[in-house]
């Protein structure tokens, strides 16, 4: 005991830092979440053009900014108030820049646009939009077809109506969406029972290669000859979300797919303008200059931050004021899915703000 009370606080400090990050450590492992990653095409959209005429290609970009609209608010139907349809109206604003192209499939003409981030973003808090920003869990689906045959899974390289509509929607709502290469590895590890019957243990370990949390399972099937089905299910932090519907065209059901998990990670993630609130953090392990710069980059550029401010600096302790529209539970699920900040466990935060410890990468 004695040797304990005399060890000098110099070496102390180490040990209670080694203390804090193992605590820390331990609640990342504890809370099951969906790591996310940045979208790196999530500004660069491409839509179908008549010609390359100045009016075909206005009205072009002005698609192309709606469909960017729904990405960025993650609402399947955007509100066409004062300020959208004046967006609409002058869309040149909010691209810095395009292109004609031929679309792969011979199907005609494209207009792609490169979107500038920082107009588009001050279009959406002047319509008071919702916020969602470019950090989204990726998504693996596994889906499987009885068309009448035998039941097969649809992957990558597939042209099944579903997939080719599950992949398209998922892009137009800003989804991270990946499927199965279907090599020798996915073969010995899933087979087309374990996709139809939904089996967690085997479809868990085979989406791990696809760096994928979430994932997406289906099951289609041709009813009759002008008729189809499908089951929908995916899974996100141990919940269970499903729907199943039929259609006379099978896109239709990849189409329904992506908006099921774009609309249920909109509602969780997107930040909701109810107006602009100050939030106090103080936030420990900021231990150098990179620490320093590092936290201060991730910070402001979160896309519904509107201000950063550095409070106070002690040691490794550095006080932030934020001014966002985000609710702070809903900032810290926010951070946790991020990876870089997290809730500090072992120092006490001054009053009125919230302690949290920053994750060096």
């Amino acid at each position: 005991r004695s040797a304990i009370l005399a060890t000098p606080a110099a070496t102390r400090r180490p040990v209670r830092r080694l203390l804090a990050v193992a605590l820390t450590w331990a609640a990342i492992a504890w809370v099951p979440a969906a790591w996310a990653e940045e979208v790196p095409w999530l500004y660069e959209v491409s839509v179908p053009v008549a010609d390359q005429s100045a009016s075909a290609r206005i009205d072009a970009a002005g698609e192309a900014l709606a469909e960017l609209l729904t990405r960025l608010t993650g609402l399947a139907s955007v509100p066409r108030n004062e300020a959208v349809t004046r967006a609409l109206a002058a869309p040149d604003l909010y691209y810095n820049q395009s292109g004609f192209e031929r679309a792969g499939d011979g199907d005609g003409l494209r207009l792609r646009l490169q979107c500038t981030p920082r107009a588009v973003l001050a279009l959406i808090r002047d319509a008071r939009l919702p916020i969602w920003r470019a950090n989204r869990p990726a998504v693996v689906a596994w889906v499987v077809v009885d068309d009448g045959g035998e039941r097969r899974i649809v992957g990558a390289d597939s042209d099944h109506p579903v997939i080719v509509a599950l992949e398209e929607r998922a892009r137009q709502r800003g989804l991270p969406l990946r499927l199965p290469l279907l090599d020798l590895a996915d073969q010995l590890a899933v087979e087309p029972a374990a996709v139809w019957g939904r089996l967690s243990q085997t479809l868990e370990p085979a989406s791990a290669r696809y760096g994928a949390d979430i994932i997406l399972v289906g099951r289609v099937q041709a009813l009759d000859e002008a008729r189809w089905a499908a089951s929908w299910e995916f899974w996100v932090d141990g919940g269970i979300h499903d729907l199943d519907l039929e259609a006379a065209e099978p896109a239709r059901l990849g189409r329904a797919a992506a908006d099921l998990v774009a609309d249920e990670l909109a509602a969780r993630y997107a930040v909701l303008d109810r107006g602009v609130r100050r939030l106090d953090f103080t936030v420990s392990a900021v231990g150098s200059p990179a620490d320093y710069a590092e936290l201060l980059r991730y910070v402001g550029g979160l896309e519904f931050v509107e201000q950063v401010t550095v409070t106070s600096v002690a040691g490794d302790r550095l006080g932030v004021s934020l001014l966002t529209a985000a609710q702070p539970d809903q900032l810290l699920e926010l951070f946790r899915l991020d990876q870089r900040l997290f809730p500090d466990l072992i120092n006490d935060a001054p009053g009125g703000s919230i302690g949290l410890v920053w994750l060096r990468r």
